[in-house]
């Protein structure tokens, strides 16, 4: 009986010891392009990497100056998971170059309805109805916002971290400096869960000798300081602080400029002095201005007054020996409004304005506008445009995103859709990218609905044609949240980045991988774009999904095709990018004359030509 019982003992603990095993979360490693909601726990062990085992790793390969990124996915067992953290050890070799581990907790926001209009629900301001992107896809909970692991995210996202079979997701950038040696570099690194660990890994990076362009593809949107002001309470931290990661991911901030005083208050913003040590920035592009800015957006200087040209005489003395391109925003997605034209006249020989440009949002072809710089709405965009506007005199530039022919910013379709327009424009050699806002927490709209607390509400865009959007001009969460939303702050004064910001950054350097494969192979490289992106602007076929799928593979090949370490700059890229879409879309050839015209016409002038002699004679 003995021997019996201390079996039975011996078995009952071999059972509660499984028990507890599979009761144990997994742990996935997923890249930086898929999104897994609450509830896509076989969505994540499908497209993820086990991180148990002695020897798991995540490995990563990056340019100097790339910030590449990937996810952490745990999956609770029978239990939930009340807390949960993942850690990454500094990287050796150790130095002033060496990568570094930024930290994120995902948090979701429930996503119950779609973008739609109210009398064509399939149709939305950013997708035709047949690249609508599926509700199984995207109802449910949904991660976007990106919370450092620093903050406590306890008042937007109490416990549990993740419910029973639920996931929670955690996203890691590293960023590799631009003044990083070429080589491996390994970091250990673990997740925690309740207390416990559950999984470690390594994190190694294979740095390639080149830098990577700071600016291959340049992308700009809209924010309005005012918002800061009143959602977080402190304008001129938070708008430093919103400039600062802006630029982090490549993107230039365009502030109102309505004022002078509004220009001499971001001075060192566009001194490019705000992107420095000294002021607390880390991150690529140090010391480099905007390359883009703009006076009076959307139309907010009205008609061409004294009062208003003072205005833009004093803005553009300031900004025009830093910033690139400056424009004079006449007025917005009002194509038949003579403001263009006024502006351009008023303009004109003012030598303290010299080299403003005019500039409007509208949807006509280039030549058929007044402004100089046509910013015309992607799902109008076309493979001809740019050069449609150069023979008319003027510069085409795309805005915001429509599926099937771009990505679109809404929240309810797959983010890979703005890596596709780091593609599209590195294809197309667009010039600039224009989002038209990225703090729209208060949908204020005319025919809006009011604010919003972003952390809660996925619904942020309404407007008097009956449309609602999800996510739109939303790209930063806020980090402090004063009055109505108090509840719901984290007590950090600037904003947070998300998931879509994120992509949009990945497209922005993978249009600088582009521009490098490109400088040593081109034909190779132009065959892997064309292969990733097969049907974009006016190419794609109405009434269908999206041509793009994945950009791992696609980027890995372009990598190997990069052997010279010296970096390219931003007119180099340009040429690459010109000379990729003239592969694409050659230029016309000038039509030769006809032969029976030509014919008849050289028969006149030698019959006129012996007439002279016979006459002569």
């Amino acid at each position: 009986m003995t021997g019996r019982r201390a079996g039975a003992a011996l078995a009952l603990g071999f059972l509660l010891a499984g028990t507890r095993l599979r009761a144990q979360p997994e742990v996935l490693a997923l890249d930086d392009e898929v999104r897994v909601r609450r509830q896509d726990g076989p969505r994540a062990r499908a497209a993820g990497r086990s991180l148990a085992g002695a020897n798991a790793a995540v490995e990563l390969s990056a340019f100097r100056g790339e910030t590449v990124a990937f996810q952490v996915a745990l999956i609770a067992g029978p239990a939930p998971v009340n807390a949960g953290t993942v850690s990454v050890a500094p990287f050796a070799p150790a130095g002033a170059g060496a990568p570094r581990a930024e930290l994120f907790r995902e948090h979701t926001v429930p996503v119950t309805a779609r973008s739609r209009n109210e009398a064509r629900p399939a149709e939305s301001l950013g997708w035709d109805p047949g690249a609508r992107p599926d509700d199984a896809a995207v109802l449910g909970d949904l991660p976007d916002a990106l919370i450092p692991l620093a903050l406590d995210v306890s008042p937007i996202d109490p416990p549990p971290l993740a419910r029973p079979g639920g996931v929670a997701a955690f996203w890691v950038d590293v960023v590799v400096p631009e003044e990083a040696f070429p080589g491996d570099y390994a970091a250990p690194a673990e997740v925690i869960a309740d207390g416990a660990t559950v999984a470690r890994f390594t994190v190694r990076v294979h740095v390639a000798g080149a830098p990577l362009p700071f600016r291959a593809t340049s992308v700009f949107a809209y924010y309005e300081p005012a918002r800061l002001a009143s959602r977080l309470g402190d304008r001129d931290a938070a708008e430093r602080q919103l400039w600062q990661l802006l630029h982090a991911h490549r993107i230039d901030a365009l502030a109102p400029l309505a004022d002078p005083a509004e220009a001499r208050r971001l001075a060192d913003a566009y001194s490019g002095a705000l992107f420095t040590a000294q002021a607390g920035y880390r991150g690529p592009g140090a010391g480099l201005a905007p390359a883009v800015a703009a006076i009076g957006t959307y139309g907010s200087l009205g008609d061409p007054t004294p009062a208003a040209l003072a205005a833009v005489d004093a803005i553009a003395t300031q900004l025009r020996p830093t910033v690139a391109d400056l424009f004079l925003y006449a007025v917005d997605e009002q194509c038949d409004s003579p403001r263009a034209a006024d502006w351009t006249r008023a303009l004109a020989g003012r030598p303290q304005s010299r080299g403003v440009a005019v500039g409007q949002t509208c949807g006509r072809e280039p030549a058929r506008q007044a402004a100089a710089i046509a910013l015309i709405p992607a799902g109008a965009f076309g493979w001809r445009s740019p050069r449609a506007a150069a023979a008319a005199g003027k510069r085409a530039w795309i805005y915001n995103g429509h599926l099937p022919q771009t990505g679109t910013l809404m929240l309810d379709a797959d983010p890979r859709g703005l890596i596709a327009n780091g593609w599209i424009a590195a294809a197309a050699a667009i010039e600039r990218w224009f989002y038209w806002e990225t703090t729209f927490w208060d949908d204020d709209n005319p025919g809006g609905h009011g604010a919003i607390d972003p952390f809660a509400t996925a619904e942020s865009f309404h407007n008097r044609d009956g449309d609602s959007a999800l996510g739109d001009g939303l790209l930063v969460y806020p980090g402090r949240q004063v009055g109505r939303f108090a509840a719901h702050s984290l007590e950090f004064t600037g904003v947070l980045p998300s998931i879509r910001l994120k992509a949009i950054r990945r497209g922005i350097e993978d249009a600088g991988i582009i521009a490098l494969a490109l400088r040593d192979q081109p034909a190779a490289a132009a065959r892997i774009v064309a292969a990733a992106i097969p049907a974009v602007l006016d190419e794609a076929p109405a009434g269908r999904p999206p041509s793009w799928t994945t950009f791992g593979a696609a980027r890995g090949s372009l990598r190997a095709l990069v052997t010279s370490t010296s970096a390219l700059d931003g007119r180099a890229v340009r040429s690459c990018f010109l000379d990729l879409r003239d592969r694409r879309h050659p230029p016309p050839k000038p039509r030769p004359w006809p032969i029976a015209p030509a014919a008849a016409i050289l028969a006149v002038l030698i019959a006129g030509f012996l007439v002279a002699r016979f006459r002569r004679i």
